[in-house]
């Protein structure tokens, strides 16, 4: 049996020089047979191995260095790491949907303008005429008198009174017409600013002087659809306009808002032209 051996004599041995391996027979004294140097046994393997743990650490400290040095890049303020782009997929149908979706019915939507917010397009004759005589005038003394004998909420001493402040005037005349829209009943803001512009004239506050004047005011609708439906409608905008003569424009008169349904006294042909609140003077 025989053992492995090595001289480290680098500076005078030639088989230390050449790291060459010396093989001896079991039991043979451990001096090299060139220099006679003493030889250490198992030099080549645990040269080998020594080597072997040497680059392993070399290699993980150079992977350790790598990883903290990502890290600290990754870490810098204004450093965004690249995040990697997924490959397509061939022939895939499956659409790509976002997270987080914005259910439809929670999505911002542009309102619809309203026809209350608009310029108003009340109509006030320049001159009142209150001539009891005039035949438009007459017309519509003969309308609100029927209509007073149908009004169902009205007590029978404020139907009494009513009429016959209509049946014997002195005079009477339209003082304003505000148009409505379809299924409106309330005025906007810019109506009450032409309605009291109207009733602040000089011809008006002579009327609102005398404290016999009374204003009744008319609530129309179309002639469209169920009379039983146009009646509260009529009713309401009457209520809404004498509500703001009282409470906006300061109006101390005795006021009544009569409802006159549905009507075509206005035009027969456009029946939205009907849908209109008119102010009346009276002069008992």
């Amino acid at each position: 049996m025989s053992v492995s051996a090595k001289c480290h004599n680098y500076t005078g041995c030639m088989k230390a020089h050449q790291g060459e391996v010396i093989h001896l027979s079991s039991g043979a004294p451990l001096v090299c047979p060139e220099c006679g140097k003493p030889l250490t046994m198992g030099a080549s393997a645990k040269s080998s191995g020594g080597k072997t743990v040497l680059w392993l650490v070399i290699f993980g400290v150079i992977g350790v260095g790598a990883y903290f040095g990502l890290q600290s890049l990754s870490s810098k303020p204004g450093t965004t790491p690249a995040t990697p782009t997924p490959p397509p997929v061939s022939g895939s149908s499956t659409p790509i949907i976002a997270a987080n979706p914005t259910p439809e019915e929670h999505r911002p939507s542009t309102p619809e303008p309203s026809d209350s917010d608009g310029p108003s397009n009340a109509v006030s004759p320049d001159q009142f005429n209150l001539k009891i005589s005039d035949s438009e005038n007459q017309r519509v003394r003969e309308e609100v008198l029927t209509r007073i004998d149908l009004m169902p909420n009205l007590s029978q001493a404020n139907r009494d009174k009513l009429h016959n402040s209509v049946e014997r005037a002195r005079g009477m005349g339209m003082v304003i017409s505000i148009p409505f829209a379809a299924g409106k009943t309330s005025l906007s803001p810019a109506e009450i600013q032409v309605l009291k512009d109207v009733l602040d004239r000089p011809n008006l506050m002579k009327l609102r002087d005398d404290p016999t004047a009374v204003f009744v005011v008319l609530g129309y609708a179309d002639a469209k659809g169920d009379e039983r439906k146009n009646l509260p409608v009529s009713q309401k905008r009457a209520d809404s306009v004498l509500d703001a003569m009282r409470d906006k424009c300061n109006v101390a008169n005795v006021m009544h808002s009569v409802a006159m349904g549905g009507s075509t006294l206005h035009d027969s042909a456009s029946l939205e032209k009907n849908r209109v609140v008119e102010v009346w003077a009276v002069l008992p």
